[in-house]
């Protein structure tokens, strides 16, 4: 009993590793919703800010998801829709 308790929390510890390398891909259009629900109020025109966020398009993500993750976007997959969105403008 005790071997089979042993696994089975070896095996839940393990799980979140296992899924921690999984990309989370960005979906513009929930990207819309997300924006328009969460950034729109005090953002209305996000072109108008993309235009000075300088360097690819990886680089821009990664700045953007910087900044995002601590100005109201702190859920990963919100934040990669919002991210995707605004790369598509």
């Amino acid at each position: 009993m005790l071997i089979r308790f042993a696994a089975v929390a070896a095996a839940l510890l393990a799980a979140p590793m296992a899924f921690a390398d999984d990309e989370i891909v960005g979906d513009i259009d929930r990207g819309v919703d997300a924006y328009d629900a969460s950034c729109v109020e005090c953002h209305a025109r996000p072109e108008r800010f993309m235009r000075d966020i300088e360097g690819d398009d990886e680089e821009r993500a990664e700045w953007l998801d910087e900044f995002l993750v601590d100005h109201y976007a702190e859920d990963d997959q919100d934040r990669a829709d919002i991210i995707a969105y605004l790369l598509d403008l």
